[in-house]
């Protein structure tokens, strides 16, 4: 047995919550004349409170279940009645603005860092092709970049730095590790996700192209091997 919070707005809109879906049978009967369907009486409790104070009461009805037990079991309601008023004053919560404010300033601060990150990572991993510390230190930026993901919580974001990360990778000729990080990061992007992300995806494809360039070089680089040793 579930309690049903009803919400009555200032144009008198009814709002339900946990309302239970009728029977199909029931609703096919109750078209016939000959047919009546029981209804049994429902116990409400009506409450009028002004917007501000009734938001506070309608989310303790719903997230409190010994409130819902209570109310069930002691009182014997199975609807509460929400009706909303127009406060007659307006109170500011400033400890929510205050953490609204800080979380914000963070958020910008982390994207400020991360774009000069980006750019940081971006020059390392262009001198990573011809020197191998360059490669290290741009993984290193590439990790940095990816607790900053976490901590924004976008994993598209964070799919995007391990791409970068194994970038660095196949700089240092860590060539298996970097396949398997690209193919999950690819495969996140098509089908862990209703909206896929287009520009992760070119992304996959991009770095997997260098990923096959590489093996390619690494080969030809064996045969060549080979061969000088056939022929000493």
């Amino acid at each position: 047995m579930a309690l049903i919070v009803c919400v009555c707005d200032y144009w008198n809109h009814r709002h339900f919550y946990n309302r239970p879906v009728p029977d199909r049978f029931q609703m096919l009967c109750g078209g016939e004349g000959n047919t009546t369907v029981k209804t049994e009486p429902v116990r409400r409790l009506v409450l009028e409170l002004d917007a501000v104070r009734g938001n506070y009461v309608l989310r303790e009805l719903l997230q409190q279940r010994v409130l819902k037990q209570w109310l069930l079991r002691e009182l014997g309601v199975r609807l509460v009645w929400l009706r909303f008023q127009m406060p007659q004053r307006w109170s500011i919560d400033y400890k929510w603005a205050e953490m609204m404010a800080h979380t914000i300033w963070t958020h910008i601060e982390l994207e400020h860092l991360m774009c000069w990150l980006s750019t940081l990572g971006g020059g390392y991993s262009a001198l990573g092709d011809q020197f191998a510390r360059y490669a290290q230190t741009a993984g290193e930026i590439s990790l940095q970049q990816l607790a900053i993901g976490l901590r924004l919580g976008d994993p598209f974001l964070q799919a995007r730095c391990k791409l970068y990360y194994s970038i660095s990778l196949i700089q240092r000729g860590q060539l298996r590790s970097a396949k398997f990080l690209i193919r999950a990061q690819y495969r996140f992007a098509c089908g862990l996700h209703k909206k896929r992300d287009k520009r992760l995806m070119r992304m996959c494809l991009g770095v997997w192209g260098r990923l096959c360039y590489e093996y390619e070089q690494r080969q030809k680089q064996r045969l060549s091997i080979e061969n000088g040793k056939r022929f000493e």
